[in-house]
């Protein structure tokens, strides 16, 4: 009896969520002075495909990857570029495309303050970043970022209206013990529990599947590995919040993605683009992964 409850209950909820969120009443939320331009291109979810360039670059350097990168076609995708925070505005300053999204991979979740080293998102917005990276694995293993603190940076970045791309996967141990379900599972909720109503448009949240065995290991999850992942993931957005929301957030892999792979990732249909690491210091290799990404969407949403 408890048990068919719980299920009536359940549907309850759905049903209700469903007629919250549906999309007449979705309305985008985009940073002040910023152009997210989240129309979908190649079907419901504009593809994404993001760098994250870690402890990497120069002002030097910076300022020739876009010089050429702003050159390329991106054909239509979102790109966003993560840097150091000490090249944000070298980057802002030679940016000349409002398309063209910056983006922080940290920041702290507090307005001011005695937080030594610490950027908040007023200083960011500031230095033209519209866009930040929570709970990497590297925060979270290196740097102790814990469920909590990555759940109140979420609910402050949605809040603020920045673009965020909160991260998720597991360790090789934990795929080899057969724990990925869970720990994805886990990461997840916990990460959106701090969230408040109303909730945002769903293009403004987005979620990047990265296994940490596949990290700078120069190994790459299967696209069957990848999508079996992705679509959990969505699944168990639609278990919080409603199908038609789940169906619009976009999904990211990241994890060794290059341009020789990412066309085959990006075949797979609930993989909307990618947080790409080394790759994306290359203007060459990085623009070879927004072109396929681009071919193969099309292929998805137009064939």
């Amino acid at each position: 009896m408890n048990d068919l409850r719980k299920v009536i209950e359940q549907l309850v909820r759905q049903t209700l969520l469903e007629m919250n969120h549906s999309e007449t009443d979705l309305k985008p939320m985009v940073h002040a002075g910023t152009s997210l331009n989240t129309a979908h291109h190649y079907g419901k979810r504009q593809p994404l495909v993001a760098a994250n360039w870690k402890m990497n670059q120069l002002s030097g350097t910076a300022r020739s990857f876009m010089s050429d990168f702003q050159l390329r076609d991106r054909k239509n995708i979102q790109t966003l570029i993560c840097a150091p925070h000490i090249l944000l505005p070298v980057l802002a300053a030679g940016k000349n495309q409002p398309d063209l999204m910056l983006g922080a991979q940290n920041f702290y979740p507090e307005q001011s303050g005695a937080f030594t080293g610490e950027h908040n998102l007023d200083m960011l917005s500031d230095a033209g970043v519209q866009s930040v990276i929570i709970g990497h694995s590297e925060r979270r293993n290196l740097f102790g970022e814990g469920d909590e603190l990555l759940a109140k940076k979420l609910a402050m970045a949605v809040e603020n209206k920045f673009l965020p791309i909160f991260c998720i996967g597991e360790t090789l141990k934990e795929r080899q013990d057969g724990a990925t379900f869970r720990v994805l599972r886990n990461q997840l909720l916990t990460g959106l529990s701090s969230l408040k109503n109303p909730l945002p448009n769903p293009e403004m949240i987005v979620v990047a599947y990265e296994p940490i065995w596949a990290i700078g290991s120069g190994l790459t999850a299967t696209a069957d590995q990848a999508q079996e992942a992705v679509s959990f993931v969505r699944e168990r957005l639609a278990d919080r919040f409603s199908y038609s929301y789940a169906n619009s957030i976009r999904i990211l892999y990241g994890g060794s993605v290059n341009e020789k792979n990412a066309s085959t990732l990006a075949a797979k249909p609930d993989i909307d683009g990618f947080l790409v690491g080394n790759a994306s210091l290359d203007a060459n290799k990085f623009s070879s992964i927004i072109e396929q990404t681009a071919a193969c969407k099309r292929k998805v949403f137009v064939s």
